[in-house]
């Protein structure tokens, strides 16, 4: 049995160095940063969608609340689940 606390602690500690990491080459190298979305879309132009400015520091802060929010529920669900299930 997994531990579904500790495992969406896990992962959301993960996420949020992940998404510190996107931010700081968002802001460092943006031009590398919107390269590697374009490859990950293949046929797909994301020209039209390059934003000209940086994000603001409320909306990163805002960005990685959210998404620390999100991962942990949703990990956590997951293995609540996986655990009922096994």
């Amino acid at each position: 049995m997994l531990n579904a606390k500790a495992f969406a602690n896990a992962v959301t500690a993960v996420t949020a160095v992940f998404y510190i990491l996107c931010l700081l080459i968002s802001y460092v190298a943006p031009d590398l940063l919107f390269g590697i979305a374009q490859s990950w879309v293949h046929s797909l132009s994301l020209e039209s969608l390059q934003v000209k400015t940086a994000i603001s520091m409320g909306s990163a802060i805002w960005g990685l609340i959210t998404i620390s929010a999100m991962t942990w529920v949703t990990t956590y669900a997951a293995i609540w689940l996986y655990n009922r299930w096994k």
